[in-house]
């Protein structure tokens, strides 16, 4: 088909491929629908009446009778329409048949003013002319949204009326003709010029709704983005905190209980700088399924950031249901992770606080449920702890004693006292580990895990630990130059380079042989930024320092850091060693830890040795140095010195 007869009959078609310009025609014609049939009714009535008397019943009476009771049918179907609604098919279908009707009804009404103009004087017969013409006029306009329709009606119309007065051979008829060809013309092209901005406004509202529609969607899915996690799919810490600002405020209009819970995963560092970065986050993604999947709780689940996670119980009102749920939650991430080449095994520890009694603020329920969770690791992996009064008195004391240190006059409230570590072959002390005693003004003396734990919080902890390194170092200068020092580093220490700049300044600055000193850092100091602490302790190592790994086999590293670390010992955990005489299972990880260390080139060093039966238990292992009671306790730095130089304790008689 050419393409200007496609385009031709487009003209007279309706667009059924635009279903929004359907609606909006069908949505102005149903408005516009009720001036057209009144027109068209009022005018042909006029007619009529004015041809009663000179027309036959049948043309004058009979037959606008029927074309008014057409038209009223036609207004009935249309004012049924807007209380129903349309599909686009439905639409396209009514459009058709308008189209269809205006040029039945075009044509009737037509052919009717035809066949009634030869009957009665000139004024009525001018009348039928005016009536056709103003009539076609005012439904064109009308039907101006229904463009096939208008064009319809023009030729239905304008055609047969203008061939029937052009013909009639009279001046006037002819002129009027004339008229009405030029009127219908200008018309129909203002119906164009109509139709085509309407059509366009359609279109351009369309694309406006749609990029409105668009914006809304990319909206709500940035919305999605800033409040979930984009690797396990569970809420982040930002819709965490609004979620519990929400629960707290429905708590507090309602009455209902909840809980706030935080997630550790203990021992994922260790599997994700093991195994890589992509099982460490298939073990995230598998560990958020298991919380989500989780049966049984009104609870919902986030995760804050790397391995912790976020909790909000809903509806326990009683601290043994708390604890009951961390229980559960606790044993689902313990099982087994069967990863891609690999099957991990961790565990998971939780702290939570419950609304009211550990706090009404989400500010206040997130530090004491961290705080129950610090309790939850310090008691043992693998627990839930729910925030208690206890905790809160302690808290308090905490807090007074985080004041009273940072307003302490340091250097003279601050004093050190040595433990002395004895060599198990020789009996002789060969160091000390320097140990931390604060006597407060206020306080009196404060339990150096009360004070450590309060500096750690503040940024206390590095000057407090130059400031007492300064102090043994000083003490040190009168002791035998055979017996050395064991000093210990904090997690903060051991991340921030300007303090182990400053500890290695201050040691070469001592005039004391570096190869004296030993530096100890505990497993969790190494784990939380290894390649951090590698560096520290490699620089340490560079002058002449030496390595100690404190509470060995308590914490989460693998034998994959362990060899990399530059160490020179291994300090076994007091709890291995306490129960050592009776407790088979603790001698056979003793064992295997004295042996490691061996293999590794590292001494090995037990502490919390109390008893004689115990010192020769791992001398009998072959553990190389221990510390304890046994030994000696804590001293000042003088009565050290005495001892170093006194007699050795012989213990190889066991």
């Amino acid at each position: 088909m050419p393409s200007w007869l496609k385009n031709t009959l487009a003209l007279f078609s309706v667009p059924a491929g635009k279903p929004d310009l359907i609606a909006a025609q069908i949505t102005a014609f149903t408005r516009q629908l009720p001036l057209l049939y009144f027109v068209l009714l009022a005018n042909t009535l006029f007619v009529a009446a004015t041809h009663i008397h000179v027309a036959p019943a049948w043309l004058a009476l009979y037959i606008p009778a029927l074309l008014t009771v057409l038209c009223i049918i036609r207004i009935w179907s249309w004012a049924r329409l807007p209380r129903r609604e349309l599909d686009h098919e439905a639409s396209v279908a009514r459009l058709q048949s308008t189209v269809l009707m205006v040029a039945g009804f075009g044509a009737a009404f037509t052919v009717w003013g035809l066949t009634l103009y030869p009957y009665g004087d000139a004024y009525q017969k001018l009348h039928v002319a005016y009536y056709m013409s103003i009539t076609l006029i005012a439904c064109i306009l009308c039907l101006m949204h229904v463009r096939a329709a208008a064009l319809l009606l023009t030729i239905t119309v304008l055609v047969p009326f203008s061939l029937f007065f052009l013909t009639r051979g009279e001046p006037v008829m002819t002129a009027i003709a004339a008229n009405v060809i030029i009127v219908g013309l200008a018309v129909m092209f203002v119906v164009f010029t109509h139709y085509r901005d309407f059509a366009r406004m359609v279109e351009q509202r369309t694309e406006l709704r749609r990029r409105q529609e668009e914006a809304e969607q990319l909206s709500r899915e940035n919305l999605r983005l800033a409040n979930s996690d984009s690797l396990t799919g569970l809420p982040n810490r930002r819709c965490f905190f609004t979620s519990i600002a929400h629960h707290l405020s429905a708590a507090s209009a309602t009455g209902e209980t909840m809980a706030v819970g935080l997630v550790d995963l203990d021992g994922f560092k260790a599997v994700n700088d093991l195994y890589g970065h992509t099982v460490g986050d298939q073990l995230l993604i598998d560990a958020s399924k298991r919380l989500m999947a989780h049966p049984g709780w009104n609870a919902s689940f986030a995760r804050l950031g790397g391995d912790e996670f976020g909790v909000i119980l809903r509806g326990a009102s009683h601290q043994a249901e708390i604890e009951n749920f961390g229980r559960e939650i606790c044993t689902l991430l313990r099982q087994p992770y069967l990863l891609p080449n690999v099957t991990a095994e961790i565990s998971a520890s939780i702290g939570f606080a419950a609304y009211p009694m550990a706090g009404d603020t989400v500010e206040r329920l997130i530090e004491n449920a961290d705080y129950a969770l610090y309790q939850a690791k310090q008691k043992a992996s693998g627990t839930a702890v729910v925030f208690n009064t206890d905790h809160a008195l302690d808290i308090k004391k905490l807090n007074q004693i985080d004041q009273l240190l940072r307003n302490a006059d340091l250097d003279r409230e601050m004093t050190v006292v040595y433990q002395p570590i004895v060599n198990l072959e020789s009996g002789r002390t060969v160091s000390a580990e320097a140990l931390a005693r604060w006597h407060s003004p206020v306080l009196g003396d404060v339990a150096p895990a009360q004070f450590i734990k309060a500096a750690e919080r503040s940024d206390l902890i590095n000057r407090l630990t130059v400031l007492l390194y300064r102090k043994a170092l000083a003490d040190m200068k009168s002791w035998p130059k055979s017996v050395g020092l064991s000093f210990n580093l904090s997690a903060r220490d051991v991340a921030s380079q300007d303090t182990i700049l400053h500890l290695a300044a201050i040691t070469l600055k001592s005039g004391i042989d570096p190869r004296r000193i030993e530096f100890e850092v505990t497993e969790t100091a190494v784990m939380a930024d290894f390649d951090q602490a590698l560096s520290a302790l490699t620089r340490l190592r560079s002058i002449g320092l030496r390595i100690g790994l404190d509470d060995f086999g308590t914490g989460y590293s693998s034998l994959g850091y362990v060899h990399r670390l530059p160490l020179d010992k291994v300090k076994i955990d007091i709890q291995f060693i306490s129960d050592i005489a009776d407790n088979r299972t603790a001698r056979s990880i003793v064992k295997s830890v004295i042996d490691l260390a061996r293999n590794l080139g590292f001494a090995s060093l037990a502490e919390g040795v109390e008893t004689e039966e115990q010192a020769r238990i791992i001398h009998a292992m072959g553990c190389g140095f221990a510390q304890g009671y046994f030994f000696g306790r804590p001293m000042p730095g003088a009565d050290l010195g005495r001892l170093a130089a006194g007699d050795s304790l012989s213990i190889n008689s066991a």
